[in-house]
């Protein structure tokens, strides 16, 4: 009985399944005959012009230059304030000064020495008249907690001028264990 019911409702879907279709036909035409389509123009698109980047053997604008190469431009006789470039550098002179750090020092009071840490780890002794920093900066006097420097920084014009900085200690925490 239920193979008859199957048989009967696979006859139904067949024959509403029929070959007539002029109505979706007429449907059809009357739409493509009423409606316009509204399709734009295709936009012009510009000949991108190349051009070769020729520069390649002068420094990028992106990195900051380094102090040696600013040493070397040209520097002009100006009667004002110039520094040394002559002189042989310290190697305390390839850090900036907020990279140094005061550790301690060594010596006596008539002969004080101080020990100066860079941000890589390196230790230094330096004494007064030494050099530190991209500035020139000499060393006038070592006290027991600080270093006292005159740097020359450039004021714009090509002349030179005198600033005073100073490195302290660094204080020890002795629970912290930290420096």
């Amino acid at each position: 009985m239920k193979t008859l019911i199957y048989i009967l409702m696979l006859c139904l879907f067949i024959t509403g399944c029929g070959k007539d279709i002029s109505d979706l036909q007429v449907f059809t035409d009357q739409v493509k005959a009423t409606t316009q389509p509204n399709i734009e123009d295709m936009p012009t698109i510009e000949e991108f012009a190349s051009f070769e980047y020729s520069v390649s053997g002068l420094r990028s604008p992106f990195i900051e230059p380094e102090p040696e190469l600013l040493q070397e431009q040209a520097v002009e006789n100006l009667n004002c304030l110039q520094p040394d470039y002559a002189r042989t550098k310290h190697p305390l002179e390839q850090y900036p000064l907020d990279s140094i750090k005061m550790q301690g020092t060594l010596g006596n009071e008539s002969n004080l020495y101080a020990l100066a840490v860079a941000n890589d780890g390196r230790l230094f002794r330096v004494k007064a008249g030494d050099f530190l920093g991209l500035f020139h900066g000499k060393i006038e006097r070592i006290t027991t907690d600080a270093i006292y420097i005159k740097e020359m920084v450039p004021d714009g014009t090509g002349c030179w001028a005198y600033r005073k900085a100073e490195l302290t200690i660094l204080a020890t925490d002795p629970r912290s264990g930290n420096n």
